[in-house]
């Protein structure tokens, strides 16, 4: 049988182990989350070692070209068992990790100074190879369910072999012993190192294997996810150039993928965003922090949608931004909704009025308007006389009905300047603004009572009925809201005591 020299093969075996190493680290630099691969790599590098130390047996002492290699091939395969544990997220060995290496380190002392032994010294390294494989095949095969089971099988299967060639090579040591020193070429030594040289190099391209499958399949996960989310999600690259979208954003803004990739999100905007919310999205990501929002954007159809975004920046390995993810939802019916409690919130359901806390609001800022302005405000207080004999003979109903005539001949009566809210059962409030002087403020009121006093037919029925309106104005007759209502209404109470049907000033 071919014998080949076995400080060569040794030398091949270190060459291997520190290409594989050098790969292992290059994967393990690549990550962006620890994973166990930094393990393998020092692993792969002790196996390295050890292997150019036993190379040198008879130029270096025996401590270090036996003792100390034979016990770095224990190790770095503790490494490797190490990894795998991180790998598939298992608790360390720790009776492992303490008690095979001191074990091993002083058999190979002490059968090498004190009761030589060639056979004894090969079965306790076998044996620490065979238990190291046994735990790793152990810890990768209830793994059945994850999506790197089948290189999970290819890892086991090259330890599974490993194990069996160093079990058999310790059986056959012990049993029968061979009369050769190790460094002696022989065939026995060279199918030993040659079997070692394969299982290797094995070992390292499945460990690469099982990593990539673990990528692969967080890709394909992440992919299928970003594809089927009901969220658009956008990615650009630094410039902000659009480089990706999910169906989800071409399905909600009517563009197809061709017209959207290589563009800016301006495609979509309406030109509503204001200089300083674009301003502060740029200032956000660019310096590596997220951005969250609200964007008024417009779809190819050119009908207006509201979205509201969360922007964050993508980091590589060292910080360095490569590219924004925009996740966004669309809010358009949110909005509306919200619209639309807003205003059953500032309105009254009955007459679509507003109601007082808005026509407050309203009048607080048409005060500061007319101090910045040196003008008037006029606030009329109106109550409708003889509304509730209208309800006792009427009922509710035809009672309503009138309330809404009153209020369409109010907003016909007032300006787009003006306001009328109201405030009560047959009350209403009317904001006047923009006027001369009081005399136009008392023709305006004359034609409100008129409209109110000129007869209603309320479904067949004629129904009169009158109001009486007390008038207070800024600053005559108050300087802040409430004195001005205060004010109105007295007023008002005024001309119920002198015979209702008019209107006074506070």
């Amino acid at each position: 049988m071919l014998e080949l020299d076995s400080r060569t093969l040794l030398v091949v075996t270190s060459l291997i182990s520190i290409g594989s190493a050098v790969a292992l680290t290059a994967l393990w630099r690549a990550q962006l989350k620890s994973n166990g691969v930094g393990f393998w790599a020092i692993g792969m590098s002790c196996v390295a070692l050890a292997s150019i130390l036993i190379s040198m047996r008879g130029v270096i002492s025996d401590v270090l070209s036996l003792v100390l290699a034979n016990s770095l091939y224990v190790l770095g395969f503790l490494l490797i068992l190490r990894g795998i544990r991180k790998f598939t997220e298992r608790a360390r060995l720790v009776l492992f990790d303490i008690g095979i290496l001191p074990i091993a380190t002083f058999s190979f002392y002490y059968f090498n100074y004190i009761d030589p032994s060639l056979a004894i010294r090969i079965a306790v390294l076998s044996a620490a190879f065979v238990i190291i494989c046994s735990a790793i095949i152990i810890t990768l095969l209830p793994q059945k369910d994850e999506p790197w089971r089948n290189a999970a099988y290819a890892v086991m299967l090259v330890f599974a072999l490993f194990a069996l060639i160093h079990g058999a090579r310790g059986f056959l040591a012990l049993y029968k012993p061979i009369e050769l020193t190790f460094m002696q070429s022989s065939a026995y030594s060279s199918i030993v190192f040659l079997s070692g040289i394969f299982i290797i190099g094995g070992i390292a391209i499945t460990l690469i294997l099982l990593t990539y499958s673990v990528l692969e399949s967080q890709l394909r996960i992440t992919s299928q996810a970003v594809e089927q989310s009901a969220s658009s999600i956008m990615i650009t690259d630094r410039a902000g150039i659009i480089s990706y979208v999910n169906p989800a954003a071409i399905a909600k803004t009517g563009y197809l993928k061709e017209e959207l990739i290589g563009q800016t999100p301006r495609i979509l905007r309406s030109g509503e965003a204001p200089i300083e919310q674009m301003a502060s999205l740029w200032q956000s990501i660019s310096a590596g922090k997220a951005w969250k929002g609200e964007f008024h954007n417009r779809k190819k159809s050119g009908e207006l949608f509201w979205e509201i975004a969360s922007i964050a920046p993508v980091k590589q390995r060292g910080g360095k931004i490569s590219h924004f993810v925009a996740v966004k939802e669309d809010i358009t019916s949110l909005k509306e909704a919200k619209a639309r409690i807003q205003h059953l919130a500032d309105h009254d359901m009955l007459t679509g009025l507003a109601t007082r806390k808005l026509f407050m609001q309203s009048l607080v800022a048409e005060i500061a308007k007319a101090k910045e302005n040196n003008t008037k405000v006029a606030v009329l207080f109106i109550d409708l006389d003889g509304f509730k004999s209208v309800n006792d003979s009427y009922g509710h109903n035809l009672g309503d009905q009138l309330l809404k005539n009153i209020a369409t001949r109010l907003n016909a009566c007032l300006r787009d300047t003006d306001k009328v809210a109201r405030i009560g059962g047959d009350e209403f409030l009317v904001l006047h603004t923009n006027f001369r002087d009081n005399k136009s403020i008392a023709s305006a009121t004359q034609r409100i009572g008129e409209a109110i006093s000129t007869p209603f037919d309320l479904d067949g029925v004629q129904v009169n009925i009158t109001a009486s309106i007390g008038i207070s104005v800024y600053p005559d007759h108050g300087d802040d809201m409430e004195e001005m209502v205060k004010r109105a209404d007295q007023a008002m109470y005024k001309v119920k005591r002198q015979g209702k049907n008019n209107y006074v000033f506070a």
